[in-house]
């Protein structure tokens, strides 16, 4: 597990009209200062960014995504370890990924997949890092077992 990086399972509440999940409690949502959605399509992969300044919240209310994070930040302790999480429908789940760690994420399965990014308020720009710069040792196809 990477250092600072904070992965929260999500309950679900069914009622008669639907499901509710609660995702970014009030502290949370006070805390960050955009929220935007990505639609990704099944099977391409968006790889690598990373954010040097700010935490980034991701949550998948849609489909399923395999998110890849890899620590690159100077004297961590979990320095260029590399984590693998799956989240969304099936396992609604919020992560915190604090800065200087790397990430990228797939849709997986048949169907697109929404992703929610929330950004820590202060939050510096999001920077794209292409495959030679990143150097994660990360195979992106899944393994059926």
């Amino acid at each position: 597990m990477i250092a600072g990086v904070e992965i929260k399972e999500l309950a679900a509440a069914l009622d008669a009209a639907g499901v509710w999940i609660e995702i970014w409690g009030e502290d949370a949502a006070a805390a960050h200062s955009s929220l935007t959605a990505r639609r990704l399509f099944p099977g391409v992969v968006e790889a690598w960014t990373l954010r040097e300044i700010g935490a980034e919240r991701v949550f998948c209310p849609q489909g399923m995504i395999k998110l890849v994070l890899c620590d690159r930040r100077e004297g961590s302790p979990t320095r260029d370890e590399v984590m693998e999480l799956f989240l969304g429908e099936y396992r609604p789940r919020e992560v915190v990924i604090p800065p200087g760690v790397l990430r990228g994420w797939k849709a997986v399965g048949s169907r697109e997949a929404l992703v929610c990014l929330a950004l820590e308020a202060g939050a510096g720009k999001i920077r794209k890092v292409s495959q030679e710069e990143a150097r994660v040792p990360y195979d992106w196809d899944i393994v059926m077992q």
